[in-house]
């Protein structure tokens, strides 16, 4: 976004003597490419409106899912259901889901500190995603809260002065610090109709950046349909009016997503096997497509070890396409650990629970 639109109480941070501006278009730069839509054409770069926010919006597909390749498991009990396919939400249970990266700047590693500084990602994130579910007037009703807190360094030079020859001498000034928050609250509900399960979800969405603050609310519409063993959705996420950020708009991360799963795991020899895949269109036109197969086995009855293992269409700066996951479910409780390696904003790993 221009730069002198962006918010003055950031730059009024920025130590006397230094110009602001460089260093608020790299901060801008920080938080403008993370987002989850996924990467446009050059031409489509050049266009206004091109990019949107927040990126919390595309992220919270839960722990599963992350080891699936990104698609999320319309089995039944399907957790995060209220961020992701409404018409999925189903039983009483709770979900929590835990992620982020610490101190990717500064720790020694001299690779990984050219690597952030490369991305321009944050040095330090933090991803929490809270959901509950329940039966009320003949369908099920949830609600959820995700949490999306990111931030770090920017190092900041500055010219000492003009050599004879006349070129400059850049020399350290220190640094600044940026950080953003965003939050989705949503509650959701769904019931049958007509035999497709049909839902929809209310969402106040918040970003913080600085001292500039942007809310909205937005809905999601889908519908699901079970087809033997064999469960679909089909979910448009994040209708709803842009955000004003620093005098400019920014359009929500508006997608339309098509799931499909085994509805259980079924039975391989020793083994149970299900799996789920996912095409999303991201904001900007991108197809997305992701899918992943999880492997169970039960030494012992209601005591199920999970491993997951998936791959997911990579656009630029997402890191690598493989995905991996691991579960432990016992007799109401599942655990979950996820590893994607998703590039500058998030960290590789995310860990969950679920209690049914």
């Amino acid at each position: 976004m221009p730069v002198d639109r962006a918010p003055r109480t950031i730059a009024a941070r920025i130590p006397g003597g230094f110009r602001p501006r460089a260093a608020l278009a790299l901060a801008w730069c920080a938080l403008v490419p993370l987002s989850g839509a996924a990467s446009l054409s050059a031409q489509e770069r050049q266009r206004e409106h091109t990019w949107s926010g927040p990126p919390i919006l595309t992220l919270i597909a839960g722990t599963r899912a992350m080891g699936l390749g990104g698609a999320f498991w319309t089995g039944g009990n399907a957790d995060h259901a209220v961020f992701h396919h409404p018409a999925l939400i189903s039983g009483q249970g709770f979900d929590l889901s835990l992620g982020g990266i610490f101190s990717r700047k500064g720790d020694g590693d001299r690779q990984r500190d050219r690597d952030a500084e490369r991305d321009r990602g944050p040095d330090d994130a933090i991803q929490l995603a809270l959901s509950a579910s329940g039966s009320w007037l003949g369908g099920n009703v949830a609600v959820g809260l995700a949490v999306f807190d990111y931030g770090g360094d920017i190092d900041i030079q500055r010219e000492r002065g003009r050599s004879n020859g006349g070129a400059s001498r850049p020399t350290a000034a220190g640094a600044i610090s940026w950080g953003a928050t965003e939050f989705v609250g949503t509650v959701a509900y769904r019931r049958t109709l007509f035999g497709f399960g049909a839902g929809a979800a209310g969402k106040v969405v918040g970003w913080t950046v600085g001292g500039a603050r942007a809310r909205t609310v937005a809905v999601d519409v889908g519908v699901s349909r079970t087809f033997w063993q064999l469960t679909t959705a089909l979910t448009v996420q994040n209708l709803g009016p842009d955000l004003e950020m620093g005098g400019r708009d920014v359009p929500l991360s508006r997608r339309v997503v098509l799931g499909a799963g085994t509805q259980r795991r079924a039975p391989v020899g020793p083994l149970d096997i299900g799996g789920a895949i996912q095409i999303a269109r991201e904001y900007g036109g991108d197809i997305v497509p992701g899918g992943g197969v999880e492997v169970a086995y039960w030494p012992v009855v209601r005591r199920v070890f999970i491993a997951r293992i998936g791959v997911v269409r990579v656009v630029e700066g997402e890191g690598a396409p493989v995905t991996f996951g691991a579960g432990f479910e016992g007799d109401r409780v599942r655990l979950d650990y996820g590893y994607r390696d998703r590039g500058p904003m998030t960290g590789p790993h995310q860990i969950g629970i679920s209690i049914r």
